[in-house]
């Protein structure tokens, strides 16, 4: 609490000035290994509920292909039309259980980076949250905005898109700098006044 004195010579009472501390590059790499762990849980698990049918089937190898010991035998021995049977595995995961994982991996990110929580489990973890440039907490329309960027430009072309958090005033990620968020320490936000 500050207090300064007014034009007319009177107590006016300043309010203090919320300062948010920003989340550094390595903090942000444990928490993105923590919600990949949490995700690689969650599709091994769907996997499992989805395990491909698995079924055999014998096809012939006709001779001449990648399989020419046996068959070059079969020819010696003067058999002209020969083939080999070989064990083929066939497995199957349903259409609707790939769309499913594709969609569980941006849902995961847009829905809790928008929710009340601000911030993945990962970044829970580690007392991060995702928050606009004022603080406040994101829409569902850019935290799709953030979540494109990130996959589609930040990662992709040599992760230079994080690799500029440590050099951005407000260690901003690209996708960061395009959403109009920030990454900040939810339990180091310190109180300064104006002054």
């Amino acid at each position: 609490m500050m207090s300064v004195f007014s034009s007319d010579g009177h107590y006016e009472y300043t309010p203090p000035q919320s300062v948010a501390v920003y989340a550094g590059f390595w903090a942000r790499v444990w928490a993105a290994l923590i919600d990949h762990f949490f995700l690689f849980v969650a599709e091994s698990v769907l996997a499992g509920i989805c395990a491909p049918k698995l079924a055999i089937d014998w096809q012939a190898t006709p001779s001449g292909t990648e399989a020419t010991n046996i068959v070059n035998v079969a020819w010696t021995s003067g058999y002209q039309h020969s083939s080999l049977l070989y064990p083929h595995i066939q497995g199957n995961l349903p259409t609707w259980a790939e769309t499913l994982m594709a969609v569980l991996i941006p849902a995961y990110f847009i829905l809790f980076q928008s929710s009340r929580m601000r911030a993945t489990p990962g970044k829970r973890v580690l007392g991060l949250e995702v928050t606009t440039l004022s603080g406040e907490q994101i829409s569902i329309l850019r935290a799709a905005v953030r979540f494109v960027i990130k996959a589609g430009i930040s990662i992709p072309f040599l992760c230079i898109g994080v690799l500029i958090i440590p050099f951005t005033r407000r260690k901003q990620a690209l996708h960061d700098l395009v959403a109009g968020t920030l990454v900040i320490k939810r339990d180091k936000i310190a109180h300064f006044s104006q002054y």
